[in-house]
């Protein structure tokens, strides 16, 4: 995990999201940020599997920046709960 990009806080966030969203729309969220850095509209519940896919299979450098991008979709999805805000950054 590459300490620059994911803190250990956030990545203990996203393992404990619901891995329950589609596969496919999982794998949508995970190409665009790969190929762009961009997230698409996504469900929150969908935006909360990719990040702990990311964090699971120990693959945030691969997002490298965008694992911020991700976050921050989360915070200011309409449909996110307290719940299921990542931490805030100190830094």
């Amino acid at each position: 995990m590459n300490d620059a990009v994911a803190t250990q806080v956030e990545v203990e966030w996203a393992l404990t999201g619901d891995t329950g969203a589609p596969a496919d729309l999982v794998d949508e969220v995970l190409t665009t940020l790969r190929d762009t850095g961009r997230v698409p509209e996504a469900g929150v519940d969908v935006l909360r599997a990719a990040a702990f896919r990311l964090a699971a299979e120990d693959r945030v450098d691969e997002i490298g920046q965008a694992w911020l991008e991700l976050l921050d979709a989360v915070r200011a999805h309409p449909d996110a709960a307290l719940t299921d805000l990542p931490p805030a950054r100190t830094d």
